[in-house]
């Protein structure tokens, strides 16, 4: 399928991630809408010719309904469970924040625009990726 390029972003990112916290939805406290999220991380497999994990990068991904009906990619992101993997399709961004102590946070935010259930297992339509079980180490 072809895709426009010039209208995509550069932030525009497709990752497959685990989730460490299972989706949560709530409803927000400005606009009354729908929004749901799920801590997730993607591990970037071992150093080749060791046991070492490369370090893996945690993402809270993000999902906002337009009204006060839940949309899907707000209810696919709320099922998410613990420990499940998943495709997401949004835009990368950062939140930034001063905590209690004046130390300033930030954290990689991913804004979904669909979420897709993943599995490592053939299904026809995609071969398993030899590397998979590189992949599916646990953060380091």
């Amino acid at each position: 399928m072809a895709t426009n390029q010039k209208n995509r972003p550069s932030n525009f990112v497709i990752l497959t991630l685990k989730a460490i916290v299972a989706g949560q939805m709530q409803v927000g406290t400005n606009s009354g809408n729908p929004f749901s999220f799920v801590r997730a991380f993607l591990s970037q497999g071992k150093v080749k010719g060791t046991d070492e994990y490369k370090p893996s990068m945690f993402f809270d991904v993000k999902a906002f309904s337009q009204d006060e009906n839940v949309s899907e990619v707000v209810q696919a992101l709320a099922d998410i469970q613990d420990k499940e993997y998943f495709t997401v399709k949004g835009r990368l961004g950062m939140e930034q924040w001063i905590d209690d102590d004046g130390t300033k946070r930030q954290k990689f935010i991913i804004i979904a625009n669909s979420i897709t259930p993943f599995s490592f297992e053939k299904d026809g339509n995609e071969a398993a990726d030899e590397t998979s079980a590189e992949l599916e180490g646990e953060p380091a």
